[in-house]
C-alpha cells in the first residue's frame, strides 16, 4: 500500500474509534456499573464494547501498516535503526492487540457472572480485567509512542520528509509515552488521537510524496 493510502486509511480507522469510544463506549462504561438491571446493561454493554474493541483493533492495524509504509519508502534498509524500529513497531502492536482483546472480554464476563455471583465478586472480577487491559495497553503505548516518535524525528534528520509533516505523528507519540504513568486517565490520549489523526490528515492530504533517495550511511 502507498504511503498516501495507508496515511488515509490510518486517519479514517483512528477517527471511526475516536468517534464511537466517546459517543459509546465511555458513557457505558461509567453507567453500566450502577444500573437497576445489571443483566440486561451488560448484554448490551457487551456488543457496544466488542464493536469498539474491534474498531481500535483495526486502528493498530492501519497505524503499523502506515508506520511500515513510511519506513519502507524512506528508511534505509540496512541500518541498525531501521531494524530496531521495526521488531519495536511488532512488540508495541502485539501489545496493544492482547491489552484491546483482554478488555473486550469485561462486560463478557460480567454478562456471565451476573445472576450467579456476589455482586462483590463480579465487581473484583470486572476490576480485574481493567487493570490487567489497562497494564497492557499502557505498555504498548509506551513502546508504541516511542517508535513513532523516533519514525518522525528520524525521518527528518534523514532530509526525507519535511519537519511540519513530522511534528504531529511526533507529538502523538510523546502524549502516548506518558500512559503507564497516567492511566486510567485518557485527557492524554485524546490530545494524542488528535494528533494522529491530524498527521495522516497532512500526509493523506498529499498527491505526491517528496521522492525517497539513496541515503547509505
Amino acid at each position: 500500500m502507498r504511503l498516501i493510502r495507508a496515511a488515509r486509511f490510518a486517519g479514517v480507522a483512528a477517527l471511526a474509534a475516536g468517534i464511537y469510544s466517546l459517543l459509546v463506549l465511555r458513557p457505558v462504561y461509567l453507567e453500566s456499573v450502577q444500573t437497576p438491571h445489571p443483566q440486561a446493561a451488560a448484554e448490551e454493554s457487551y456488543w457496544q464494547w466488542e464493536l469498539g474493541g474491534w474498531l481500535w483493533l483495526l486502528t493498530i492495524f492501519s497505524w503499523m501498516i502506515l508506520l511500515a509504509a513510511m519506513k519502507h519508502y524512506y528508511s534505509p534498509v540496512h541500518r541498525i535503526s531501521t531494524n530496531t524500529q521495526s521488531g519495536l513497531t511488532v512488540i508495541s502492536a502485539t501489545l496493544l492487540i492482547v491489552g484491546v482483546l483482554v478488555g473486550m472480554n469485561r462486560f463478557g464476563l460480567r454478562g456471565i457472572l451476573y445472576g450467579n455471583s456476589p455482586v462483590e465478586t463480579v465487581a473484583a472480577v470486572g476490576d480485574f480485567v481493567d487493570y490487567v487491559a489497562l497494564t497492557i495497553l499502557a505498555a504498548g503505548l509506551l513502546m508504541g509512542g516511542c517508535v513513532t516518535t523516533w519514525i518522525c524525528v528520524d525521518l527528518v534528520i534523514l532530509n526525507k520528509l519535511p519537519v511540519t509533516w513530522m511534528v504531529p505523528g511526533a507529538v502523538a507519540g510523546v502524549l502516548s509515552f506518558f500512559s503507564p504513568i497516567l492511566l486510567p486517565e485518557i485527557r492524554h490520549l485524546l490530545v494524542a488521537l488528535l494528533a494522529y489523526c491530524v498527521w495522516c490528515i497532512v500526509l493523506g492530504m498529499r498527491y505526491s510524496l517528496p521522492a525517497a533517495y539513496l541515503d547509505l550511511e
